[in-house]
C-alpha cells in the first residue's frame, strides 16, 4: 500500500476499485493490534484462569523494551540523519520528507511526536502505530493486577470468566469513548485524522484505538478456556467463523471511504472480523491436529518474513520516500510491480542485518516472566 501510495504524487488507480483495495491494506495496523492484543494478554489471562501468580511484570517490561527499542532506535537514527527519509513539518504545518533534529528527533526517540499537533505523523510514519503500542504495554500489566483482583473476589462461584473478560471489555469502551469524542466533540471528517490538530491527536492515539486491541484479548480468554477444557467448540464452527468474519469485513471495506483507522465504527467492526479470522489459526482443542491454515503460516517464506517483520515494518516508508525524492521510482502501472520489488530487496535485506546483528542480540537479553508452558495447538509468530 505504502509503494502504491508513494510511488508518485498521483497513484496509480485513484478513484477507482484500485484505490478502495489499496487504501484497505491500511487495515493490516488493525490485524496488528489485534494480534498484539491476543499474544500479551495471553499469559496474563492464563495465570489468572488457573489461579497461578501473575508473569513477572519487571520482566514483562524488560522484555518488551528489548523487543522493540534496539530495533527502533537504529533505525530511526539511520533514517533521521543519514538519509533524511522521515517526516517532518514545514513551517506551513504541511508534511514533508527530511532530517530531524534537536527536540523533534528526541520526541520522536521517546514517541511522543504524536501527542501534540504540531509534531503529529513525524519520524517514521508508521510508528504512529508503536506509539499506540506502548501505551497498550504500560496499561496492560495494570488491568491484569485489576483483573487478578476480581478473580479472587469471583473463584468461589466459580466466575473467572468475569475476571477475564474484564480488561477486554474496558478496552471496548475506552477506544468507544474515544472514537466519539474524535468524532462528535472535536468533530473533523473521518479522512482529516493526519491533520495538525487535536481530532487528528485524540484520533491517532490510543484512546479512540483502544478497542482494536480489546477483540484479540477476547481471542486469548477463548484459547486459555479451550485449552483448559472449560469451553467446547462446535465441530463446524472454523467455517461459520470466517463466514461471519467476511460479512462483518466486506460491507465495512466498501464504506470506508479513505477513512480507514479513524473514529467510524467500521474500524471496530473490521477489528472483531479479524479477531474471528485469528481465532481459527490460533484456538484449538487440546491434541487436535494443526489446522490446515496453520500449516500455510508455518511455510518458509512466510515464517521469514515473520522474523524480521519488525524492522521491515519500520524501514520500508522512509526507503520508499527516500527514493522516490531522488527519482528512483517509477509511475503508473508499469513502475508499481518495479517499485514493489525494489523496496522489497532493499527494506528486505537491511531488515534482515537488523534482525541479526540488533534484534536478535536484544531478544537473547530476554529473561523468563514465569509463563506456564504453551498449551497444545496452533502456533503463532508476530513482531511486536
Amino acid at each position: 500500500m505504502h509503494c502504491w501510495l508513494y510511488s508518485s504524487e498521483n497513484p496509480v488507480g485513484s478513484g477507482g476499485v484500485t484505490e478502495v483495495l489499496m487504501a484497505n491494506l491500511a487495515l493490516g495496523v488493525t490485524l496488528f493490534f489485534c494480534l498484539s492484543g491476543f499474544l500479551l494478554y495471553r499469559p496474563f489471562a492464563a495465570a489468572i484462569a488457573r489461579g497461578r501468580p501473575l508473569p513477572s511484570i519487571a520482566g514483562y517490561f524488560r522484555n518488551r523494551t528489548l523487543r522493540i527499542v534496539p530495533a527502533y532506535w537504529v533505525i530511526l537514527v539511520v533514517t533521521a540523519l543519514v538519509l533524511g527519509a522521515v517526516r517532518i513539518r514545514d513551517p506551513s504545518g504541511a508534511l514533508g520528507v527530511g532530517h530531524l533534529s534537536d527536540l523533534t528527533l528526541l520526541q520522536s526517540i521517546l514517541l511522543v511526536q504524536h501527542y501534540h499537533p504540531s509534531t503529529l505523523a513525524t519520524g517514521i510514519g508508521p510508528a504512529w502505530s508503536l506509539a499506540v503500542e506502548v501505551v497498550f504495554y504500560l496499561a496492560l500489566p495494570m488491568l491484569a493486577i485489576v483483573a487478578a483482583r476480581i478473580a479472587a473476589i469471583t473463584s468461589v462461584g466459580g466466575r473467572r470468566i468475569i475476571a477475564l473478560m474484564f480488561p477486554p471489555l474496558l478496552l471496548l469502551l475506552v477506544g468507544i469513548s474515544g472514537k466519539y469524542v474524535a468524532g462528535v466533540v472535536v468533530p473533523a471528517p473521518p479522512t482529516a485524522g493526519w491533520d495538525q490538530n487535536w481530532h487528528s491527536v485524540i484520533e491517532r492515539s490510543f484512546w479512540a484505538q483502544a478497542d482494536l486491541f480489546s477483540f484479540g484479548m477476547m481471542v486469548a480468554v477463548a484459547r486459555v478456556e479451550v485449552a483448559d477444557g472449560r469451553l467446547r467448540l462446535a465441530g463446524a464452527w472454523r467455517p461459520a467463523a470466517l463466514v461471519v468474519a467476511a460479512l462483518l469485513l466486506v460491507p465495512c471495506a466498501l464504506t470506508f471511504d479513505g477513512a480507514q483507522l479513524s473514529y467510524l465504527p467500521q474500524n471496530t467492526v473490521v477489528a472483531l472480523a479479524f479477531s474471528l479470522v485469528l481465532a481459527t489459526v490460533v484456538v484449538a482443542e487440546p491434541r487436535a491436529a494443526p489446522w490446515r491454515g496453520t500449516r500455510l503460516l508455518e511455510t518458509g517464506p512466510l515464517t521469514a518474513v515473520g522474523v524480521v517483520s519488525y524492522s521491515l515494518f519500520l524501514w520500508h516508508e522512509p526507503l520508499q520516500l527516500w527514493l522516490r525524492d531522488h527519482g528512483l521510482t517509477f509511475g503508473g502501472w508499469g513502475g508499481l510491480v518495479p517499485n514493489l520489488l525494489v523496496i522489497g530487496v532493499v527494506a528486505g535485506s537491511l531488515s534482515a542485518l537488523t534482525y541479526r546483528f540488533v534484534e536478535a542480540p536484544a531478544l537473547r537479553r530476554k529473561r523468563s516472566t514465569g509463563v506456564a508452558p504453551p498449551v497444545p495447538g496452533a502456533q503463532l509468530q508476530a513482531a511486536p
